[in-house]
C-alpha cells in the first residue's frame, strides 16, 4: 500500500483513536444497561464477555498506535532537521 507524499500520518493517527474512543462510549453505555438491567440470560453474559474482550483488543491496538504515533512523530521531527540542514546549506552557497 502506499500513501501520497503529503499525507498527515498524525492526522490518522487521531482519527483512528477517535473511532476507537466513539466505540469505547459506545460499550460503556452496553455495559452499563447490562448492569441495570442485570440480565443473567446467556446471550446477555456472552455479549458483555464478547464486549469484554474487545475492550482489550481495543487496548493493545491503543498501545500499538502509542507507538507508531512516537515513531511517526520522530520521523517526521527528523524530515524537519534534514530540511533545515538543507536550508542552511543553501543559504550557505
Amino acid at each position: 500500500m502506499s500513501y501520497p507524499d503529503g499525507m498527515n500520518h498524525l492526522e490518522v493517527l487521531r482519527e483512528k483513536i477517535g473511532r476507537l474512543r466513539a466505540e469505547i462510549a459506545q460499550i460503556r453505555e452496553m455495559n452499563d444497561q447490562y448492569r441495570r438491567e442485570g440480565r443473567n440470560e446467556t446471550h446477555a453474559q456472552v455479549a458483555h464477555g464478547q464486549r469484554h474482550e474487545r475492550l482489550q483488543a481495543i487496548q493493545s491496538e491503543l498501545a500499538k498506535l502509542s507507538d507508531l504515533g512516537r515513531r511517526v512523530r520522530s520521523v517526521e521531527q527528523m524530515k524537519e532537521q534534514h530540511r533545515a540542514r538543507l536550508h542552511l546549506v543553501k543559504n550557505a552557497s
